[in-house]
């Protein structure tokens, strides 16, 4: 057998073995050595919700808004490939809570199976489950919702009204970070590489009133082992937003529970 069909199988094998964020793996990408260059400190102990003691910022007009949360990433080994929905719940939670839970309280709270990830019902209740003690009092209701959106103008909408939410900013003093499902082809940091995953939104700029110009900013926990190759924060299109929505309501039928809000 020659060199090259050697390598050829050898990188299909390890292609194979590749982990996706979440669910499925739909296609390959190059296999190469990953360089793990996130620092990681020791998880904060799970506390009781506290008020972000920050309020919302940016908030110069209605179509234009963000909630300030913290980056968090995911450690960067093979056990934790398929916890981008827990990492996006702590980004969500971020903007509620000084003391958010570590990864593996959240990834327990939402049933989280380290070989294909977790539901976006699941999710729900895990955020509501850390925030109920929080927002009850004051809202005498959960928060927090999953629904199966298929509209970009009702997407957009959730986005727009809960990130400028003028009820949680007096009440809680920050806005309502969004979380939604995607696949990661077309995403920026991917490299191509099809996998099911949870991002939380936290700032738009509509004022455009174009998809192709609008834009979105989004948490990425993921790391280098689980696909991902990018910075913390990205900003993209409303347009690619919702192709890489599209593609997950088309690809993974499964879980029809596309947007938390």
């Amino acid at each position: 057998m020659s060199q090259g069909v050697i390598k050829i199988a050898l990188a299909m094998a390890f292609a194979a073995l590749l982990p996706s964020c979440f669910g499925a793996q739909v296609n390959t990408r190059p296999v190469g050595q990953v360089v793990l260059s996130y620092n990681f400190t020791k998880p904060t102990p799970l506390a009781t919700p506290s008020v972000e003691p920050s309020v919302t910022i940016g908030l110069v007009a209605p179509d234009q808004g963000n909630v300030v949360v913290r980056g968090f990433h995911e450690p960067g080994d093979w056990a934790h490939r398929n916890y981008c929905g827990a990492g996006a719940t702590q980004v969500l939670l971020s903007a509620w809570m000084t003391d958010v839970p570590d990864i593996e309280a959240v990834a327990r709270a939402s049933k989280l199976n380290p070989n294909r990830g977790e539901y976006g019902a699941d999710a729900t209740n895990a955020i509501n489950a850390f925030l109920n003690p929080l927002v009850m009092p004051a809202l005498g209701q959960a928060r927090y919702k999953a629904e199966h959106i298929v509209s970009l103008d009702d997407v957009k909408a959730r986005i727009q009204n809960d990130i400028t939410d003028q009820q949680a900013t007096v009440t809680f003093g920050h806005g309502v970070p969004v979380m939604v499902q995607t696949m990661t082809r077309t995403m920026p940091g991917w490299n191509h590489w099809n996998a099911t995953h949870m991002i939380t939104i936290f700032a738009f700029d509509f004022s455009h009133n174009d998809p192709a110009l609008d834009t979105v900013t989004y948490a990425e926990t993921p790391s280098p082992l689980a696909g991902y190759r990018g910075p913390d924060f990205q900003t993209i299109t409303v347009k690619a937003l919702w192709v890489a929505m599209q593609a997950y309501l088309r690809e993974f039928p499964q879980d029809p529970m596309n947007v938390i809000s």
